[in-house]
């Protein structure tokens, strides 16, 4: 009994620390844009986020789905006797995947490098080439990365994977800032968008030299080369594969979503906005103003879903005992969850916009824009967590066609908004397409019965927290106006009047949802450390 809670303790402690890492990393990712468009300004922003999205995807899937379905295919060979008498040993398989992920991604990469230029110009830009290639180098290090990030998982060491993602991402900010200042300094914005290749290579090396590090001294003295050479191809390569890819896709589509959009914004909004008259300087510095917006849908999407993920393995378990109240239970509470933060998420970024704007970027260009793109973070989020829900419940097909759906939406919406609209269109679209996948996200786990309805009392508590917190901080808002006359403030005043705003809103949002008992009591004691400060009374 003491060895299996060992082992259970073991496991959560990884799963922990697994976690930490990925919400470090995926925190980091969503931060740095600020400073690397302080650096570069709208138009050296617009550069970048172009071409990143192209290796966003890939790199989604690469380190974060193949991982997950690497260590989920270890664990059953090595729980399953059968599965090894079909054809090779686990080795072999795993080098078969890895093989297998070399040629998928070393295809990508190499289209990216040798039609570079073709794909700069259907974005509208023939200047992106350059970029774009450097985008291609990357792709050759990830199957070694998500290979060793498989192989630990799998063996529920999860402690070396978190360092990895963590040292990957620090990495990979240093070489990109470091890059676009280099490049900066020559006054070549273009020159500076190499920077998303080169820090992703230097970035994707760092994390696999980190997982090669922690497994050297254990397996330094194992016969790998004399392993290599007994290489067979095992009769199930066909099905490993498929698995692979699907379970990877699956896994990833959650985190995959909203690089999806960006991706389809890189070909879209630049070309759109050419044709409807702007010049093409005009044009990239209207899409780099536009793109201000992802870095905090991220930031508010990921801090929304750190809540409500927690829950996914124990609803996992749930489902697989067959334990339809549980499974409701925490589908609820993960849902729930995702309505009060997000709704409070996206509603403060609308109300701070404008100080928060010139706060992070230098002015107020582009704050009704951004404020529309704002609405995206709860309905972003309601999806992410819908798709973490199904992929627990083994329903993970709905969200990838969800995911497709959304993407349709979104693209339809660009076409007609933003020749009329500009970037006020392509923000509309995307908070369109959210919502439309988020609720009928929601419509699915309702009748599939995994989500019950909440009770009138509690949408009535949920508009009514909102709305007072969003009337407050608009009056807290004027009160500073009044003083300080914010239109023509400094980016000081600015930064005082976000950073203050924010947190006296924030404060009052959680005494007001305590107040009024928006929760039950087990779900404001599953909350990490806001029951400690709030008791439920």
């Amino acid at each position: 009994m003491s060895t299996d809670k060992n082992k259970s303790g073991s496991w959560m402690k990884g799963a922990l620390y697994l976690s930490l890492g990925a919400l470090a990393a995926k925190g980091l990712s969503a931060l740095y844009k600020v400073p690397y468009q302080n650096l570069t300004g709208d138009l050296g922003y617009y550069v970048y986020q172009q071409v990143y999205p192209l290796y966003g995807l890939a790199f989604v899937l690469g380190t974060y789905g193949f991982p997950v379905a690497i260590s989920g295919m270890l664990t059953e060979w090595k729980n399953n006797a059968e599965y090894l008498k079909s054809g090779a040993d686990i080795f072999n398989r795993m080098l078969t995947l890895l093989l297998c992920m070399f040629l998928f991604n070393g295809i990508i990469g190499g289209a990216f490098i040798f039609f570079a230029e073709e794909i700069a110009v259907f974005m509208g830009d023939s200047s992106l080439a350059g970029p774009v290639r450097w985008l291609g180098l990357p792709f050759f290090i990830i199957p070694f990365l998500a290979l060793g990030r498989g192989l630990y998982q799998g063996e529920g060491n999860m402690a070396p994977a978190a360092w990895s993602q963590i040292g990957e991402q620090i990495t990979r900010v240093i070489v990109i800032l470091i890059v676009a200042f280099w490049a900066m300094q020559w006054g070549d914005p273009y020159l500076a968008g190499i920077s998303a290749g080169a820090g992703a290579l230097a970035g994707t090396i760092a994390g696999t030299v980190l997982l090669l590090f922690s497994g050297w001294k254990k397996r330094r003295r194992t016969a790998f080369f004399s392993e290599i050479k007994k290489f067979t191809l095992p009769d199930s390569w066909a099905k490993d594969v498929k698995k692979l890819v699907i379970s990877g896709l699956f896994v990833s589509v959650s985190a995959m979503s909203l690089v999806a959009m960006q991706l389809l914004d890189s070909f879209t909004v630049f070309r759109l906005l050419i044709s409807s008259g702007a010049g093409a300087e005009e044009a990239a510095a209207f899409k780099g103003i536009y793109d201000r917006g992802w870095p905090l849908v991220q930031l508010g999407a990921l801090v929304t879903t750190a809540f409500s993920y927690a829950i996914v393995p124990m609803l996992t378990k749930a489902y697989l005992d067959n334990d339809r109240a549980e499974v409701q239970l925490l589908t609820g509470q993960a849902v729930k969850v995702c309505l009060v933060f997000g709704g409070a998420a996206g509603m403060g970024l609308i109300v701070i916009m404008g100080s928060l704007n010139t706060m992070l970027f230098t002015n107020q260009a582009g704050t009704g824009t951004l404020q529309v793109l704002s609405v995206s973070v709860l309905f972003a989020a309601l999806f992410m967590t819908s798709a973490a829900l199904f992929y627990s419940t083994g329903k993970a097909w709905y969200s990838v066609l969800l995911l497709l759906l959304g993407l349709l939406i979104k693209l339809a919406g660009n076409m007609a908004t933003v020749p009329v609209y500009g970037i006020a269109g392509a923000a509309a679209s995307t908070a369109a397409a959210f919502f439309i996948i988020s609720a009928v996200s929601v419509i699915l786990l309702i009748r599939e019965g995994l989500l019950s309805t909440f009770p009138n009392k509690f949408w009535v508590k949920w508009g009514l927290s909102l709305a007072v917190m969003g009337v407050f901080v608009l009056l807290y808002r004027l009160v500073i106006d009044r003083v300080t006359d914010l239109q023509n403030a400094g980016r000081a005043v600015e930064s005082f009047t976000a950073l203050s705003s924010s947190a006296a809103g924030g404060l009052l949002f959680l005494t007001i949802i305590w107040y009024v008992k928006i929760f039950e009591r087990h779900e404001w004691e599953a909350l990490p450390k806001i029951s400690k400060f709030l008791p439920y009374k």
